[in-house]
């Protein structure tokens, strides 16, 4: 194998993690939240038990209290150990995170540590540039990739539940470094939502260039469903959009207060769980004048 493939191999697995990673957050946050509430990182039981241990708490902590930009979600500071630790431990595994892993661990918490566990060297190998072996490369791929899709599979039982069983976002991110998780985006009492990038003091100037990207319930096929994106004078902008991606050079028409960025998604269904469109996401930002 050759330096520019195995380059390649290198920028695979460390995607393919943190994909792993992406997801495996996404659960921790929408299970433990659902569970033991919005700070669920500071629950106890009636005997004064946490939920998670203190040692992961306290480093955490101090990272999402002093970074919040970095860090939007408690869950975020984690580190993959403390991820794997977290959904790992066996009273949390059995309640909650059990039906999510069983494809790919049917014999239970401990090969899930196990196999888990396997990737966290592998994963700071590749964030401190040091070589992997080609083995490490098919471990990371192949272990994220099977549980991944074993994480899928149970997404996927558990939308099938829902009333309303359609394509949404559930996640939003920018090239200004902005990033909005499925429960970060406030939606109101129609299901559509929005996501302010004003609370975070940030300002875009004429002659600027906005990247947008969005990541849809993979549950659903992309071809069962079509997105589109709309904002003020589209007509005369200069931009490109895709099906996940808008890249759209800001200019003087766009300067005002709330300059909002819509992604529609429709799916092929003859219903629509908001009447025209599945779900409606905004973003919004500050546009200034380059004067």
């Amino acid at each position: 194998m050759n330096s520019i493939d195995f380059n390649k191999v290198r920028s695979d697995c460390k995607l393919m993690i943190e994909n792993l990673e992406i997801w495996m957050r996404n659960i921790i946050d929408i299970e433990l939240k659902s569970k033991y509430g919005d700070q669920y990182w500071e629950y106890q039981d009636s005997f004064g038990n946490r939920l998670i241990s203190n040692g992961i708490i306290k480093e955490a902590k101090i990272r999402y209290d002093s970074e919040k930009t970095r860090y939007p979600r408690f869950v975020d500071s984690l580190f993959l150990d403390d991820i794997i630790r977290i959904s790992c431990k066996p009273d949390l595994y059995n309640a909650v995170f059990k039906d999510y892993f069983v494809v790919a661990f049917p014999n239970g918490n401990n090969e899930a540590r196990l196999f888990l566990s396997r990737l966290i060297p592998i994963r700071n190998k590749l964030y401190h540039s040091n070589p992997i072996s080609y083995h490490e490369a098919l471990q990371a791929l192949c272990y994220s990739n099977d549980i991944i899709s074993s994480i899928k599979i149970h997404y996927i039982e558990k939308n099938m539940e829902k009333k309303y069983n359609a394509p949404s976002i559930i996640k939003l991110s920018d090239s200004f470094g902005n990033q909005f998780n499925e429960t970060q985006i406030s939606r109101n009492n129609t299901g559509r939502g929005v996501c302010d990038t004003r609370k975070n003091n940030l300002k875009i100037s004429v002659g600027e260039k906005i990247v947008i990207e969005v990541e849809i319930d993979p549950s659903f096929e992309s071809e069962d469903y079509q997105t589109s994106w709309i904002f003020d004078k589209k007509d005369s902008s200069q931009y490109e959009e895709s099906k996940y991606r808008l890249e759209l050079n800001i200019e003087n028409k766009h300067v005002r207060a709330d300059f909002g960025i819509y992604c529609l998604v429709i799916s092929n269904k003859e219903w629509h769980r908001c009447g025209d469109v599945d779900d409606s996401v905004s973003i919004l930002y500050e546009i200034i004048p380059n004067e």
